[in-house]
C-alpha cells in the first residue's frame, strides 16, 4: 500500500489540518511536506534547496497559482500502481483539490465578452505576480524573533486564532527543514574526508544555530537566506546589498567571494527572477556597499542571462560602481537594467508612500516595482493593448483580428470632423479596457485571498502579522497594483500621421484612411506611403511627441482613479516581456504604416523597432517628454548599442554620461543591449554557432537562440545606436 503522506505531502497536511480555515490548511501542508519530503542534500553545492522536492507534487501551493494541481506528475506516479486501492487513494488526493484550484476558480471571473478581449490581445487582467519578502527582517531577528512577533499580535487580534496558528506552522516549517539538514549534515560528516567533511560540519554547526537565530558571517546568512528564499519556491531576492551586505562585510574576503559564486550559480541554475543592488537612503546617501560591488563583478565574471539583474542608481552613486555597471554590460548579457532613484521614489511618494520606504522600492520578475518586505505590489495585474484602443476608435469598436465588436460603439470615425473628436473616441476606449481590466483584476485578488491565502508570505511581509491579515488579503503595508502597456509608440506614430494627413493638410479623408485599413493598404499605394513615412516618435519630432505625452498622462492618469482590492491604486509602466510580437499579430493594418501580417510592435516606452533614425540623443528626448514620475510600475526603455561604443573606455563614459543627462531629466530606466547586428543575424541563421548569445529582451535577459523568430526578428529590428 502507498504511503500517500509521504507522496503527497502538502495535500495530506492540508486534508488533515482539522481545522476549516484554508490560510491553515494551507500552512499545515506544508508544515507536514517539512517534515515528510525527501530534500535533496548535493555536497556539490553548498546549499540545499528544498523547492527542488517541493515541485515534484501533484498537489502544492504555490505563489502564483494558490493551490495547484500536475496532472503529470499524478500520471506518472499512477503509471508504477498495481493495486486497485492504491491508485484510488491516489485519485481522491488529486481529485479532491479540484474545486479547489485556484486559476480554475479565477478564470470563471472573466465574462464570454471578457475572454474574447483576453484571446485577441486587446487587453488581460487577474495575474498571479511576485514578491519580495523582508528577508533583512528575517536575517536581523531570526525565527525566533518571529515568533515573539506573531504572539505579541495574537494578544491584540484574539479572534484571529487560525491565521496566527497557521503562521506559526509556516515558522516550524522551516524551523523542521534546517534541523533535518543538521542532522543529514551530521550523519554525513561522520563517513566523509577532507573539504566535503569540512563542509558538512561547518553546515551542522550553521544549522544548529539558524533560522533561529540571526546569523554570524556571510556563509550562514546566506545558508538562511536560501533556506527561507527556496523553501517553496523561487522568486525575487530583492534588496539583495541591503539584506545581506553587513555580513559580507564582516566576512573574510577569499571565503564570501567563494560563497556567492555558489550562490550565483544557483540563482542561475533555478532561474532566480530579480536581484536589486545600489541605490541610495530617503536623505540621499548612497546606500552601496562591498556586496554591491562583488554581485556586479560576479554578473561580469558568469555572463549568465540569469538572475535579472538591477542596479539603483541616483547623483551620489559612486564612479566606481557606474564604471562597474558599464563593465557588465559590455559582455552583452543585458545587465544590469539601470533604475533611477530620483524618479521611481517621487512616484512612489505621489501615491502616499514616505520617503523612507519609497527607497526601499526594488524590482521583481521582470521589472515590477514592489517596496522591500512591505508590499503585495510587484505582480502584473493586468496589461493593455494601446494600440487596439485606437483600433476600436477607428473601427467602432471592431477587432480587425476576430471581427467581432469587442470595444466600445464609440461611433463612425469616417464622420469624424476633427483630429480632438477621434482623439476622444481614443480615450473612451482607454477607459473601457482600463474598466474592464480593473474590475477584473480585483475579483481575481478577491479569490487569492479567499482560497490561496499564503501563510509563509505573511510572515515575511510587514503589516500582515501587525493586521492579523493574510497577504493576499489586505495584509501588507501597501497594496497597489501595477498594469502594463503594449504599443505606446505605434499608437503616437498612427495618431500624428492622422493628424498630419487626414485634419491639417486634409489630403485623405477619415472614411479613405479607414478603407485603406481594411483592405491592408491594398490599392492605396500614395496613402501608404504617406502614412508610413511620416514622422515617428523617437526622432525628437514635435507633432508626434506632443500626442505620445498626451495619451501617456491620460492612461496613467485613469488608472490610478481606480481603487485596488488590496488596498491601494492601479499604477502602470511598460514591460513588454516577450509579447510584444504576439500583440502586434493580433492587430490589422495600423496608420503608421504596419500591414496586417507584419508583428513589429514597440517592445518598450522608447520607438517602435527601427523608426527611430536620429540617434539616442534624440530617442531620449523624445522619451523624456512624457512624464514619467506618473509611472509606479517599471517603465522599460530598451537601447541597442554597437559592442564597440562598450570596447573602449571613452565609449562608456559616453554612455555614461548619457544615461545620467537622460536620468537628470526626468528618466526611469534604461535597460541596454550591446550586440553586433551581424552577429544577430547569423545567430537567428546558424543558432547552433550561437548558444551563449544573450540579449536584452522587455524587462529581462535571454539566450537569443531560444527566443521564438518573430521576437528574433523584432530585437535585430530595434535601431543601433552609436554615440
Amino acid at each position: 500500500m502507498i504511503d500517500i503522506k509521504k507522496w503527497e505531502p502538502f495535500a495530506w497536511g492540508y486534508i488533515h489540518a482539522g481545522r476549516e480555515d484554508i490560510g491553515y490548511r494551507i500552512a499545515n501542508g506544508m508544515k507536514t511536506w517539512a517534515e515528510t519530503a525527501d530534500l535533496p542534500f548535493d555536497t556539490k553545492h553548498w546549499f540545499v534547496t528544498p523547492a527542488a522536492a517541493y515541485y515534484r507534487q501533484a498537489v502544492r501551493y504555490t505563489r502564483a497559482e494558490g493551490i495547484d494541481l500536475n496532472e503529470g506528475i499524478k500520471n506518472e506516479r499512477a503509471k508504477g500502481l498495481t493495486e486497485l486501492s492504491d491508485l484510488e487513494t491516489l485519485n481522491f488526493y488529486f481529485d479532491y483539490f479540484r474545486p479547489y484550484e485556484t486559476i480554475r476558480i479565477v478564470s470563471k471571473v472573466r465574462s464570454p465578452k471578457g475572454e474574447k478581449i483576453e484571446i485577441n490581445k486587446c487587453a488581460w487582467a487577474a495575474g498571479g505576480g511576485h514578491s519580495n519578502p523582508d528577508y533583512e527582517l528575517l536575517l536581523r531577528v531570526g525565527t525566533n524573533g518571529i515568533r515573539k512577533k506573531i504572539e505579541r499580535f495574537r494578544g491584540i487580534h484574539a479572534d484571529k486564532g487560525d491565521f496566527y496558528d497557521g503562521l506559526t506552522l509556516a515558522v516550524e516549517a522551516v524551523e523542521t527543514v534546517a534541523d533535518r539538514c543538521r542532522e543529514t549534515a551530521a550523519a554525513r560528516a561522520k563517513e566523509a574526508e577532507g573539504e566535503e567533511k569540512a563542509l558538512l560540519e561547518r553546515l551542522e554547526k550553521t544549522f544548529a544555530r539558524i533560522p533561529r537565530e540571526s546569523p554570524r558571517d556571510f556563509f550562514e546568512a546566506c545558508q538562511m537566506f536560501w533556506l527561507c528564499f527556496s523553501i517553496f519556491d523561487i522568486d525575487s531576492p530583492g534588496l539583495f546589498d541591503y539584506a545581506l551586505g553587513a555580513y559580507y562585510e564582516q566576512s573574510d574576503p577569499a571565503d564570501r567571494w567563494a560563497c556567492l559564486e555558489q550562490l550565483w550559480e544557483l540563482f542561475h541554475e533555478t532561474r532566480t527572477w530579480n536581484l536589486c543592488v545600489g541605490g541610495s537612503d530617503e536623505f540621499g546617501r548612497d546606500r552601496s556597499n562591498a556586496l554591491t560591488c562583488d554581485v556586479l563583478r560576479m554578473a561580469k565574471e558568469k555572463r549568465y542571462d540569469t538572475p535579472n539583474l538591477t542596479f539603483r542608481v541616483h547623483p551620489g552613486t559612486p564612479e566606481y560602481l557606474w564604471a562597474l555597471a558599464t563593465e557588465c554590460l559590455a559582455t552583452g548579457i543585458g545587465m544590469p537594467a539601470i533604475y533611477n532613484d530620483d524618479c521611481v521614489c517621487l512616484a512612489l511618494e505621489a501615491l502616499g508612500v514616505p520617503a523612507s520606504d519609497s527607497h526601499l522600492y526594488c524590482m521583481n520578475g521582470c521589472n515590477q516595482i514592489d517596496i522591500f518586505g512591505k508590499s503585495h505590489m510587484g505582480l502584473e495585474d493586468g496589461e493593455i493593448s494601446v494600440i487596439k484602443a485606437l483600433e476600436f476608435a477607428l473601427f467602432d469598436g471592431e477587432c480587425q483580428f476576430s471581427h467581432e465588436y469587442l470595444g466600445l460603439r464609440t461611433g463612425d470615425a469616417a464622420k469624424f470632423g476633427s483630429f480632438e473628436e477621434l482623439l476622444a473616441a481614443y480615450k473612451k476606449q482607454i477607459e473601457y479596457l482600463a474598466d474592464y481590466i480593473t474590475r477584473t483584476s480585483n475579483a481575481a485578488q478577491r479569490i487569492f485571498a479567499e482560497y490561496a491565502p499564503n501563510p509563509w508570505k505573511s510572515i515575511m511581509v510587514q503589516g500582515c502579522i501587525e493586521k492579523g491579515l493574510d497577504y493576499k488579503n489586505r495584509g501588507p503595508v501597501y497594496g497597489h497594483a501595477q498594469v502594463l502597456t503594449e504599443g505606446l509608440p505605434d499608437t503616437a506614430d498612427s495618431l500624428a500621421a492622422i493628424k498630419h494627413w487626414v485634419f491639417d493638410e486634409k489630403t485623405y479623408t477619415m472614411a479613405e484612411l479607414i478603407d485603406a485599413l481594411r483592405h491592408n493598404f491594398e490599392g492605396y499605394d500614395a496613402l501608404y506611403a504617406d502614412f508610413k513615412g511620416w514622422h515617428k516618435f523617437g526622432n525628437d519630432e514635435a507633432d508626434v511627441d506632443a500626442i505620445y505625452a498626451e495619451i501617456t498622462d491620460h492612461i496613467y492618469r485613469y488608472f490610478q482613479t481606480k481603487e485596488t482590492f488590496r488596498g491601494g491604486v492601479f499604477g502602470v509602466g511598460c514591460s513588454t516581456f516577450h509579447r510584444a510580437p504576439n500583440y502586434g499579430y493580433h492587430c490589422g493594418a495600423l496608420p503608421n504604416g504596419k500591414k496586417r501580417e507584419e508583428r513589429l510592435l514597440a517592445d518598450s516606452i522608447g520607438a517602435s523597432p527601427g523608426a527611430d533614425t536620429k540617434g539616442p540623443t534624440a530617442l531620449l528626448t523624445s522619451v523624456l517628454g512624457a512624464n514619467q514620475y506618473l509611472a509606479t510600475s517599471g517603465n522599460v526603455m530598451q537601447v541597442k548599442f554597437r559592442k564597440s561604443q562598450f570596447a573602449t573606455d571613452t565609449g562608456k563614459a559616453a554612455f555614461t554620461a548619457l544615461a545620467k543627462a537622460y536620468f537628470a531629466g526626468g528618466g526611469q530606466t534604461l535597460q541596454v543591449n550591446v550586440v553586433s547586428p551581424e552577429e544577430l543575424l547569423d545567430a537567428k541563421a546558424h543558432p547552433e554557432d550561437h548558444k551563449n548569445l544573450i540579449v536584452r529582451v522587455g524587462g529581462f535577459s535571454e539566450y537569443f537562440i531560444k527566443l521564438a523568430p518573430p521576437l528574433q526578428d523584432n530585437i535585430i529590428a530595434r535601431s543601433l545606436n552609436d554615440l
